[in-house]
């Protein structure tokens, strides 16, 4: 079942000349005023080559499947399909037969890792190989498990002189390119294989958040994801071609439509957001630095303030003549003495006049005790014999005034008369009073004295202090040099920090890269405004033979988004059907390859696996009409190799009967 002819295709094979590396450098050169010579090395310190363009072989054909392995029940299997150009049908009506298995047999060699093969399939193999033709090459990958409690993968990448050759030899008779051991190991030899036979590289896409810190970092996407546009995504998948969403299915759509300089522009893009990410962090440190410098700015001013002011009174303080202060201390020591001395004196008095006051109380006292006036006359009061001068002693005195003995002879004193001892005792109240009198003087005078001393020592005390001060400060030569030569050190780190510093120039690789990826987006952009016209209208001359009613337009963008007009109403891939986004995607692939044939180049690989390809269908028909224009799409496109999986076997019916892979058991294998 065939559709009418589609439009006129597009012509393509006049495409604009892409400008060479060589031209590309020179405009940059000439745009920063450097050499290519410098532009170019500057690339290469960013892991960027440029090259010319020139058209890749990347034809991918599938030869020969074998598998063999042991299942659970312990019965052993083996498979051996070989496959030719066109399309393809693993048929069986049944569930769990083995379609998927069978299909992800030969993405495992292929791809460097199954994509959705059941684990207990998977613990079934033991030998897995695959005879290939890359880009004219033959070539047979190889798969052992060993078996053993916890086997281990081991890879062989092999070479033949020809596919003859290829599916005559054994393993050992061809050329050895390759071993590996370990899923990892033999997904990266696997992968690494492919990218240089394809004569493609792993593609950077930047990821916003990603990195440690969170601030972005590149995102490396190699041959595992390019194979997403040959084993295309189910139905009800929302990415149009690859496992990866955001960038990598317009970059897939770029790399095998062979826009020339696609990869390079996605290294740039990436190269320049790494230098940007680098700048940006170094411009918010240099913030951080500058605000921590006001900080400290704040900090120094504060303390030269503090500095100045101390210089200046010291300088006030040097400036003072000390002869003054010491004119005044002398002088206030002279008077400090002459009033301790006046001190001295009104004490000895005070002392005197009181031992006189003493002995006036004494003698009245004694008087009144006695009327006699032999003890009158007994005060007195003889000290010592008035002939050899020998002190009295106190017995003496005491007797004489208890017994009126004389305390010189110790005869008994003569009779004293009343009137006399009258007059006498009126003579010592006179005395005493006299005595008292002196003795009230002599402690004013001495009040007065010590009030007088206490003052001067003050004034002593402050004429001292002041004389220190200025004895000190005309001394203090080494502490105001300190501070001067504090004050110059604050003074030198304001004036080297004072102006703001200016925002660090661009640097030359960043300008580099710049400028190249602005060159680079120009060629890009000259063939993709070329190109992509031509893949939308080859797009929706096979989405409507495959199916998708009611299509008007799609418009196809650098991003990898079919943005679909269906019946004069805009549609995202997102908003169609999950049969209409597997016929989409299936007529993206292959307008990929009409655009390239119709160019006289082969970059996509022209292999096209994919799985229950009737499953989101819920008519016969949609899927019927499907896989007959694939069937005719591969008769215009004989490099086309399809392989698909289905359980209905009524819709492959018209498929050459030695292209279906099928079984009458209850399982394919």
């Amino acid at each position: 079942m065939t559709a009418p002819p589609g439009p006129a295709r597009s012509n393509t094979a006049d495409l604009t000349v892409a400008p060479s590396a060589g031209d590309i450098l020179k405009e940059v050169a000439q745009k920063l005023g450097l050499t290519p010579v410098q532009v170019e090395r500057t690339l290469a310190e960013a892991n960027i080559t440029l090259k010319s363009p020139t058209a890749a072989d990347r034809r991918l054909r599938i030869i020969r499947l074998r598998a063999s392995g042991t299942k659970h029940s312990g019965d052993d299997f083996t498979v051996e399909q070989p496959f030719t150009p066109g399309v393809w049908a693993i048929v069986h009506p049944d569930n769990s037969a083995g379609k998927t298995s069978l299909l992800e047999f030969l993405v495992f060699p292929l791809r460097g890792g199954p994509r959705d093969l059941p684990p207990d399939v998977r613990s079934w193999l033991r030998h897995l190989s695959v005879d290939i033709a890359v880009a004219g090459r033959a070539i047979r990958i190889v798969l052992d498990v060993d078996d053993q409690p916890h086997p281990q993968l081991r890879g062989r990448i092999l070479a033949g002189e020809s596919v003859d050759q290829l599916l005559a030899a054994d393993d050992e008779a061809l050329r050895l390119l390759a071993t590996a051991s370990g899923n990892e190991e033999v997904s990266r030899c696997i992968g690494e294989f492919f990218l240089d036979a394809l004569r493609m590289e792993h593609t950077n896409l930047w990821q916003v958040t990603g990195g440690a810190d969170g601030e972005g970092a590149p995102q490396v996407h190699g041959w595992a994801s390019y194979f997403g546009a040959c084993y295309l995504n189910p139905g009800g998948d929302e990415i149009l071609l690859g496992d990866v969403a955001g960038g990598l299915p317009g970059r897939l759509m770029e790399l095998f439509v062979d826009i020339p300089y696609s990869t390079a522009l996605t290294q740039l893009s990436v190269a320049g957001k790494r230098e940007k990410k680098t700048i940006t962090q170094g411009q918010r440190r240099a913030e951080g630095d500058a605000e921590a410098r006001r900080t400290e700015r704040e900090a120094w001013q504060t303390e030269l303030a503090d500095v100045t002011g101390q210089i200046e009174a010291w300088r006030r303080a040097a400036a003072q003549d000390i002869s003054p202060l010491l004119r005044a201390t002398d002088q206030a020591a002279t008077e400090l003495r002459g009033v301790r001395a006046l001190l001295e004196e009104a004490e000895q008095t005070l002392t005197e006049v009181s031992a006189a006051r003493m002995r006036a109380e004494q003698g009245l006292l004694d008087a009144r005790e006695t009327w006699q006036a032999r003890r009158v006359l007994g005060r007195l009061d003889p000290v010592c014999c008035p002939r050899c001068e020998e002190p009295l002693g106190s017995g003496r005195r005491s007797e004489e005034r208890e017994q009126a003995n004389c305390a010189v002879c110790t005869r008994p004193l003569p009779e004293v008369d009343p009137e006399t001892a009258e007059a006498l005792l009126a003579e010592l109240e006179q005395t005493l009073e006299r005595s008292q009198d002196a003795e009230r003087e002599a402690t004013d005078r001495r009040l007065r004295a010590a009030e007088a001393v206490q003052s001067a020592l003050a004034d002593h005390r402050e004429a001292a202090a002041g004389l220190d001060q200025g004895l000190a400060t005309s001394q203090a030569h080494d502490r105001l040099r300190d501070l001067e030569i504090r004050a110059a050190e604050l003074r030198g780190r304001l004036e080297a920090t004072g102006s703001t510093s200016p925002a660090p120039p661009v640097p030359v690789s960043a300008q580099v890269l710049a400028a190249t990826e602005e060159a680079v987006r120009a060629a890009v952009d000259a063939a993709a405004k070329q190109l992509f016209p031509a893949m939308n209208e080859a797009i929706v001359e096979l989405a409507t033979r495959f199916g998708v009613q009611n299509l008007d337009s799609v418009k196809l963008d650098r991003a990898g988004k079919v943005n679909a007009v269906k019946a004069g109403v805009k549609t995202t891939f997102k908003r169609l059907s999950r049969g209409d986004r597997l016929r989409m995607r299936i007529a993206t692939v292959i307008a990929l390859l009409r655009v390239s044939a119709d160019r006289g180049v082969a970059t996509h690989p022209g292999l096209l696996l994919i799985d229950s390809v009737a499953a989101e269908e819920v008519t016969e028909v949609p899927a019927r009409t499907l896989i007959a224009e694939l069937q005719a799409i591969a008769a215009e496109l004989p490099e086309l190799q399809v392989v698909l999986t289905t359980a209905q076997p009524e819709l492959v019916d018209a498929l050459p009967k030695d292209h279906l892979i099928t079984s009458d058991g209850e399982h394919l294998f």
